[in-house]
């Protein structure tokens, strides 16, 4: 692999920029249906982060790493100024990258997660999971998908996560870089600001079902993110922008037109 970051890139590049980036244990292509619907109006790149996808690995990962590398590429691509929009994880790397560089973020919109620390022993058992899978003595993907029933009995997550596994030549492998996730969960998990404050527009999308964003941490939003606006998709779980694409999209085009 080489030592960058994978991009899907969709749109005019003379129109606004528009980057999107994707949770723990997703890709690019979390992104792909909604970047397709706003690639008419915006310049949209989806991004694999550090250890997930078909990005670069590395021994160590943390928020900061991450944003380090999306700030990085984006120099390299020669854009200085841009609309971001993360989930999960992807929305701490956002949140640190509009905290580390305000004046390159125009907009900055995040998806059901908020700047606090949030237990590491959530993500364990799925990692765990991942980890003890013998790849080698796979002979196809529904075998995989069986094996991993016990653990993981949420179908849908199932298949989320089986996104990730690859095949060549007749061998599977992980696509993202799993001990060293499991290794940084702690950090991962934990706030990824300190006291620092991000003074440009920012909307918050939530999701009515999810647990991650709940109204007590309304605010310690508003403590680092002064003029947030926050919007709560109640049919929608964590994964907002799946599960209520369309709800979804009308807040944030709303939100990209002010």
């Amino acid at each position: 692999m080489s030592n960058e970051l994978h991009c899907e890139e969709k749109g005019n590049g003379n129109n606004p920029s528009l980057v999107f980036l994707h949770g723990l244990l997703g890709s690019s292509r979390n992104w792909r249906s909604v970047a397709n619907a706003l690639s008419q109006e915006y310049h949209t790149l989806c991004f694999d982060l550090p250890n997930h996808g078909k990005s670069f690995h590395q021994q160590s990962t943390s928020v900061q790493e991450m944003a380090d590398a999306v700030l990085l590429r984006m120099g390299e691509i020669g854009i200085s100024k841009f609309i971001i929009c993360g989930h999960s994880l992807g929305g701490k790397v956002a949140m640190r990258i509009a905290c580390d560089q305000p004046n390159s973020i125009e907009k900055l919109i995040v998806v059901d997660i908020a700047p606090r620390d949030y237990p590491p022993d959530h993500h364990i058992p799925t990692l765990e999971a991942l980890l003890e899978l013998n790849l080698d003595q796979l002979s196809s993907r529904k075998e995989a998908d069986l094996a991993l029933t016990d653990k993981i009995p949420n179908w849908a997550f199932r298949q989320f996560l089986l996104t990730n596994l690859e095949q060549k030549e007749g061998q599977f492998s992980w696509l993202p870089k799993l001990d060293t996730l499991m290794s940084s969960i702690a950090s991962l998990s934990s706030n990824p600001l300190k006291e620092e404050q991000y003074l440009g527009d920012v909307l918050f999308i939530c999701g009515g079902k999810s647990g991650y964003v709940r109204s007590e941490h309304h605010g310690q939003i508003k403590q680092f993110f002064p003029n947030a606006d926050i919007k709560i998709l109640a049919k929608a779980g964590h994964d907002v922008h799946v599960e209520d694409r369309e709800g979804f999209l009308t807040f944030l085009q709303s939100f990209l037109k002010d």
